[in-house]
């Protein structure tokens, strides 16, 4: 019995630098996971609070739970696996709680596991490829993302990607992260700028 819950789902893009394929993560990816999982730096910007290494049972846990309800990629770069990332359904209730319960609510996580592809710019590309998925194929309402003041990187992808900042929430302290963030992009304001891109 497979760990991961996979899917069908091969997303293609990026740049005249980067070919980024996002393709369906299975429990073929495991020994990824596994290492970047235990790699305290990759942690550091990948988990909230002061996580230096995940079990492989606990991460059997992770991805095994987050995969019943979401759609879980790995992210291929120029034919090397470099990180993952997933469209979950919002599963926080503060957020949820801040829509209609009618809307299609999701939220976008992401990790680059091999460090010698950080701040090369293809979290915001494959962030902006799950962008289009979510509401050009899954008719998604409205985008709901986080991060902490700490991860300048991630502002910077969903600034890149259009995203507001809506709230700042602080954060209980000891801890790594003294402001939560939350930026979201709503269907409206991505079908305005795909329109708007469309007539430059």
């Amino acid at each position: 019995m497979s760990i991961i819950q996979s899917h069908t789902v091969t997303l293609y893009g990026g740049n005249d630098e980067f070919k980024i394929i996002l393709r369906p993560l299975s429990d073929d990816y495991l020994p990824y996971l596994y290492r970047w999982n235990a790699d305290p730096e990759v942690l550091y910007w990948a988990e909230g609070d002061d996580v230096a290494a995940y079990t492989p049972e606990a991460v059997h846990q992770i991805y095994g739970s987050i995969s019943q309800n979401s759609f879980c990629f790995a992210v291929e770069v120029n034919g090397k696996t470099i990180g993952e990332c997933w469209l979950q359904k919002m599963n926080l209730p503060q957020v949820k709680a801040m829509y209609d319960e009618n809307l299609d609510v999701r939220r976008i996580d992401m990790c680059i596991g091999e460090k010698e592809y950080w701040g090369k710019g293809i979290g915001t590309l494959f962030v902006g490829m799950l962008v289009d998925f979510a509401f050009s194929k899954e008719k998604v309402d409205v985008l709901h993302c986080l991060c902490e003041d700490y991860n300048i990187r991630s502002r910077r992808v969903w600034e890149k990607n259009n995203f507001t900042l809506v709230l700042e929430e602080k954060l209980p302290q000891p801890q790594k992260g003294k402001i939560q963030y939350h930026w979201r992009l709503t269907k409206e304001e991505y079908e305005k700028q795909k329109k708007g891109n469309i007539c430059n």
